[in-house]
């Protein structure tokens, strides 16, 4: 994969802490800062993808709770679920 050299600032406490991590660990700052970023971005990937999944899941309660309110007063006074039992039985 072609590489490009950037310029950034980091404040002088992190950079010292990443010179000593980068010592003890055997690894190049280029490479830290690389798997630091790529971790990150998966991360928020991945939170936001279950983010959006709770909030699905809260839609379809919610949507499910809706039809289970209108779903009483069938026949016989049944409520909409046993109806929908009653009716899986004769199959």
């Amino acid at each position: 994969m072609p590489s490009r050299k950037i310029n950034i600032t980091i404040p002088e406490k992190n950079l010292e802490e990443i010179k000593e991590f980068c010592i003890s660990e055997k690894v190049s700052k280029s490479w830290l800062i690389r798997e630091a970023t790529s971790r990150y971005i998966a991360n928020v990937k991945k939170n936001r993808e279950l983010e959006k999944k709770k909030k699905d899941m809260e839609w379809a309660a919610k949507a499910m709770e809706e039809l289970r309110k209108k779903s009483d007063g069938f026949i016989d006074g049944k409520a909409g679920t046993e109806v929908i039992r009653e009716f899986r039985e004769k199959r």
